[in-house]
């Protein structure tokens, strides 16, 4: 929850359709900052901890909306709501997406009415995947952070090292280091 301090907070979109790596990568970033292994994050609050000790408060949603929450819920912020009445005091919301422009306008829409500067995460599996992705990485993001998981027979570990450092930038933006 906010804090009497100066606060930068994020709502980071994970974006790339299904078998991206998006869930495993955001189950690693959470192993990392909860500082435990899981077998699967369940969407809802938790608590993080950056690598400089700092508390995070975040609410984690490991799949795309499109895929859960649509169908249960209907809109992005009846999502969110239902999920988590308090995510608009989060210091983080992390909120994955398939590509969709008009899903990821909104997101952007809610992000920056609740005071969070957008981020948008294309999980790209080639650099030739980028035109896909320009509909929704023309549309104005406060930032773009761009993760490169090229096709791997064996791709685990190599999903597992981005979603730790996923949550290091994650947690040095916050820190505004």
């Amino acid at each position: 929850m906010l804090a009497n301090a100066i606060s930068r907070r994020l709502f980071c979109v994970p974006l790339g359709n299904n078998n991206h790596g998006k869930t495993t990568a955001i189950r690693a970033l959470v192993q990392q900052g909860e500082r435990r292994i899981l077998k699967e994050v369940k969407r809802g609050p938790r608590i993080l901890h950056s690598p400089w000790g700092r508390v995070v408060d975040a609410l984690v949603i490991p799949r795309s909306y499109q895929e859960t929450l649509q169908g249960e819920f209907g809109s992005i912020e009846a999502a969110l709501d239902g999920v988590d009445p308090e995510w608009k005091q989060r210091d983080l919301v992390i909120f994955p997406s398939h590509i969709s422009p008009s899903d990821c306008s909104e997101m952007i829409r809610l992000a920056h009415r609740y005071g969070f500067d957008a981020v948008a995460l294309p999980f790209l599996l080639s650099p030739t995947e980028l035109p896909k992705l320009s509909n929704c990485l023309a549309l104005p993001w406060n930032v773009r952070w761009t993760i490169s998981n090229d096709r791997r027979s064996k791709p685990e570990g190599q999903i597992e090292a981005l979603g730790h450092d996923l949550w290091s930038w994650i947690a040095a933006a916050i820190e505004n280091r």
